[in-house]
């Protein structure tokens, strides 16, 4: 009798093999993203402060140059280490937001989408140099290059040492560790510039002289600190 209910019921509930089984399972596989449109996926997620330093130091870079106003090469020099400590920021994001571990297991790792948004971060940088150097340059009648130095080098020793805070026992602790460092960084471009002239002229000599090559060496610092960051992203806190 129980095997006559077992037949009746397998008969009642039976379900015939699913058809292209293997071309549905095959579906349901992410596809392959690339490069750029991961980028692009990762501009939504930078932070509103980093546009919004982005822009002040822009448009301080277009209406000084317009308005012919005296300071504007000292200010963005000033500015400038604020950008780059609210995009060490968003180094932070995922432990600020307690999103590390959710992020740990999705489909892009959370190195990979450090890397994403220091690329982004990089890139809006460079964009913002290109911009306003030439701008300001033409205004004041500098050259670019030696310009865009004198913008560059405050933003390169900001990042790498706020990178380097970061990562350190205490500097995790502090929520806003680089934006303490950005403006030490910006205290004493203030200082250098109002405190004595003579000490004006001998930064402005030495950018002239070896600015290249300390753009050159302080780029390798910050991409050491980029690729020991991002190498430490998922050490656990």
């Amino acid at each position: 009798m129980k095997n006559e209910w077992k037949g009746l019921l397998d008969e009642a509930f039976y379900a015939p093999e699913p058809e292209r089984k293997r071309a549905f399972l095959k579906g349901l596989r992410p596809r392959e993203i690339g490069m750029a449109e991961m980028l692009l996926t990762q501009v939504r997620y930078i932070g509103l402060s980093v546009w919004i330093v982005a822009g002040l130091i822009l448009v301080l870079a277009i209406l000084g140059s317009a308005m012919h106003a005296d300071r504007t090469e000292e200010w963005i020099p000033v500015i400038i280490p604020f950008l780059a400590g609210v995009s060490v920021l968003e180094t932070r994001k995922s432990g600020r937001c307690r999103m590390t571990e959710l992020e740990m297991v999705t489909r892009f790792s959370l190195r990979s989408v450090l890397f994403a948004r220091m690329t982004i971060l990089g890139i809006l940088c460079l964009l913002l140099l290109c911009v306003s150097a030439p701008i300001v340059a033409a205004a004041f009648g500098g050259r670019t290059v030696i310009t865009a130095m004198h913008i560059l080098i405050p933003y390169l020793v900001t990042t790498s040492i706020s990178l380097a805070v970061e990562r350190s026992a205490w500097g995790r602790k502090l929520e806003y560790a680089s934006l303490a460092v950005a403006a030490l960084i910006s205290v004493l471009m203030i200082w250098m510039q109002s405190y004595d002239p003579a000490m004006v002229q001998r930064y402005a000599d030495i950018i002239e002289n070896w600015g290249l090559l300390i753009v050159l060496f302080l780029t390798a610092v910050t991409v050491w600190e980029q690729v020991r960051t991002i190498h430490f992203a998922e050490v656990p806190a």
